[in-house]
């Protein structure tokens, strides 16, 4: 719409009235009206002047950001298990609309303040350490899963909606004495999504 009225007022911009009987001049095109058009052109042009401030107006407002990642760890057998906890490392991009996570660190930063949605997938495969990880966002811990060791097949999921300033990180650690498998399948994935900005 505000770019209909933009162009609109480009085209009318340039009209020119040469006999105000019955030519207009439109770019370089000579086109034949009656006045009673020419009047009625006039007063939409009229009538449009005054919704182009508010569509200025509305043009002033931020733009919404779009925030939306999805990436698969990228392993190709097991992390783990580690003495202490460690970011998950989540390489194997699957989206990342807004750029905001850093494949390399495992770290999501928020771009603005609003509301986001997490989730991850874990998947493990051991019958002798356990699928234990934690959301955090910054240093504090948001959730906690833990599966105990029973051999093949066995995920955690978590996932949590967060209230997030500027600057804020969101990651998934693998706690101590865990281990996670992955393969090409992908069963180890890390999500997130912006709701609105606040």
């Amino acid at each position: 719409m505000r770019v209909s009225v933009v162009l609109l007022l480009l085209c009318l911009s340039s009209v020119h009235l040469y006999r105000a009987v019955d030519q207009l001049v439109v770019g370089d095109e000579q086109t034949e009206f009656t006045q009673s058009q020419i009047e009625e052109l006039k007063k939409q042009y009229a009538g449009l002047e005054g919704s182009v401030d508010s569509t200025e107006l509305s043009a002033e407002e931020p733009v919404r950001r779009k925030v939306a990642f999805s990436y698969a760890s990228g392993l190709k057998g097991s992390l783990g298990p580690c003495n202490k906890e460690v970011i998950v490392p989540f390489h194997k991009k699957i989206t990342d609309v807004g750029k905001a996570f850093n494949p390399i660190t495992g770290v999501f930063t928020a771009p603005l303040r609003g509301v986001y949605y997490f989730r991850f997938n874990l998947y493990g495969s051991s019958y002798f350490y356990s699928l234990a990880a934690c959301l955090y966002k910054n240093h504090e811990k948001i959730l906690d899963v833990t599966k105990s060791p029973r051999g093949w097949y066995k995920y955690v999921v978590g996932g949590a909606t967060l209230l997030l300033r500027k600057g804020d990180h969101v990651y998934v650690k693998l706690k101590r004495q865990s281990q996670i498998h992955d393969d090409n399948e992908n069963h180890c994935t890390f999500s997130g999504f912006l709701l609105f900005s606040m």
